[in-house]
């Protein structure tokens, strides 16, 4: 921009010719606005998903579970907001942060308490073996739905602080 250019003619170009927001990031100003950091986010976002929920699935078997892939989830979106704002942030997750919160608390609670149903000890591991057509042999355990509520719960936890403490700062 020129200093004989006025600010209204800038923010037309810019309009036109610049690079797609993310959705839900139009409150962000040009000048706040980081084309790379956009892009990047744009390319690494659902794969930081997908690697999350590797962790979940393998977590009872190797290393990481419900925490470590709950936290891997909430760095993706952590990544969202910091490129796009609430907005971005609303526009990925359009539920309430205590939503997954409270799901994940009742499942990894409810997984520890059938184990009672079954004269069992609270949060006994216990096993499924089903014979599927299509996919054969599957083994399910306690484990996993305990890992999921424990996921779920991080995951909330994130969410919520990234729109209580952001919420301010963006006044």
């Amino acid at each position: 921009m020129t200093e004989r250019e006025p600010a209204s003619a800038t923010a037309a170009a810019s309009d036109s010719g610049a690079a797609p927001r993310l959705p839900g990031a139009d409150q962000i100003d040009d000048v706040r606005r980081s084309v790379v950091l956009e892009t990047s986010v744009r390319l690494v976002f659902h794969t930081v998903l997908v690697f999350a929920l590797y962790l979940l699935f393998a977590g009872h078997n190797q290393p990481g579970g419900g925490f470590v892939g709950g936290l891997v989830a909430g760095c993706a979106f952590v990544l969202r907001y910091m490129a796009g704002g609430r907005g971005a942030l609303q526009a990925a997750v359009p539920v309430d942060p205590g939503l997954p919160l409270g799901t994940g608390l009742a499942l990894a609670a409810g997984t520890g308490a059938l184990a009672w149903v079954f004269g069992g000890q609270f949060l006994e591991s216990g096993k499924v073996t089903l014979d599927l057509p299509v996919l054969g042999m599957l083994k399910l355990t306690s484990a996993l739905a305990f890992d999921t509520g424990v996921f779920l719960v991080v995951l909330g936890l994130v969410l919520a602080a990234l729109r209580t403490l952001g919420a301010e700062a963006e006044r």
